[in-house]
């Protein structure tokens, strides 16, 4: 919906804009990670996300200091649904796919260990065979943050076709609702922190009749002064993987995140750019082949920024983007 310019169309922004989100991700035999092999496809209806500014701060889905729809609140409003591929990632710059030898294979990384269940290992995205290429849908202030899907050629039309995505990134925009603000982590300071990532409503019950079987294999990662921060909203979900066989460890966050950004421009200026990923993590153990379902209903994404004073020294827990 979007957003009005009146102070008494508050209620109404805070209507999320419904989006569409679907998963073609690659399905094992039963107890098997799915991932691997691509047979099966599953859809995720009505995906919104919403991203909210605390007090003191205001969100936008464009960058323009002159806008007027700077608020509260910034949306995502996908007209049609987008096909993704299960991929895996440790910072949101570096991509991953695998394929299993055969379908009984749980082919699972494990401590600098791909195991002998890969075909030929782990395939980087945008190396040599596997190039990627990005489908933008541009902003519109007030309603559609700007939606950048990667995906591979496949079929070498030389364009975009859905069911060829990896991954969808959404960029919004921050900025203060005053003078420019100075953040810091130490005691004392003030730091611009990430809150309340949850996804709500999600009720695909699975094979196994347990809510969010498969959503738990949803990823959002939030990417602020070049470090990604990695959240598994879904309860059930596998908060600590290793991607590509690494020996440090994939480990998922939760609860409020300190993040390393050092200012936020003023009102007068344009907003500092913050980037969201919606993934869904290969390495997930949920990601199995007896949790598929038709389609995946009514999951809500949500997240908020808030300016947080600093009790004692904050702890940056986001991963550097190299």
């Amino acid at each position: 919906m979007m957003k009005k310019n009146t102070k008494n169309s508050a209620a109404k922004k805070l209507i999320p804009a419904a989006g569409m989100l679907l998963l073609s991700t690659a399905m094992l035999a039963t107890s098997t990670f799915a991932w691997f092999t691509l047979n099966r496809e599953v859809s995720v209806t009505n995906m919104q996300v919403q991203a909210k500014a605390d007090q003191g701060l205001l969100i936008n889905e464009v960058q323009a200091a002159t806008d007027s729809n700077w608020d509260e609140l910034a949306t995502t409003n996908q007209a049609t649904g987008i096909q993704l591929h299960a991929t895996s990632t440790t910072n949101t710059s570096t991509w991953y796919a695998a394929y299993s030898k055969k379908s009984s294979d749980a082919a699972a990384a494990t401590s600098g260990d791909p195991s002998g269940n890969l075909v030929d290992g782990y395939h980087q995205l945008g190396t040599d065979g596997w190039t990627t290429s990005s489908e933008t849908v541009a902003a519109i202030a007030g309603s559609n943050a700007q939606q950048d899907i990667t995906y591979i050629d496949k079929d070498g039309d030389g364009a975009y076709d859905n069911g060829e995505g990896y991954y969808v990134k959404y960029t919004y925009y921050l900025k203060s609702s005053a003078d420019a603000i100075t953040c810091s982590l130490t005691q004392g300071g003030q730091s611009l922190q990430i809150k309340d990532v949850a996804v709500t409503n999600n009720n695909n019950t699975g094979v196994s009749g347990t809510v969010g079987d498969l959503d738990a294999a949803l990823r959002v990662a939030i990417v602020v002064n070049n470090k990604a921060y990695i959240y598994a909203p879904v309860s059930g979900a596998t908060t600590s993987y290793y991607v590509n066989a690494g020996t440090t460890a994939t480990t998922t966050l939760s609860g409020d995140q300190a993040t390393s950004i050092t200012s936020i421009p003023a009102v007068t200026e344009n907003g500092t750019p913050v980037y969201v990923y919606l993934y869904f993590e290969g390495e997930d153990a949920k990601l199995k082949t007896d949790n598929v379902t038709s389609s995946l209903d009514n999951v809500i994404v949500s997240f908020k920024f808030a300016l947080v004073d600093n009790a004692t020294d904050a702890t940056d827990n986001g991963v550097a983007i190299s």
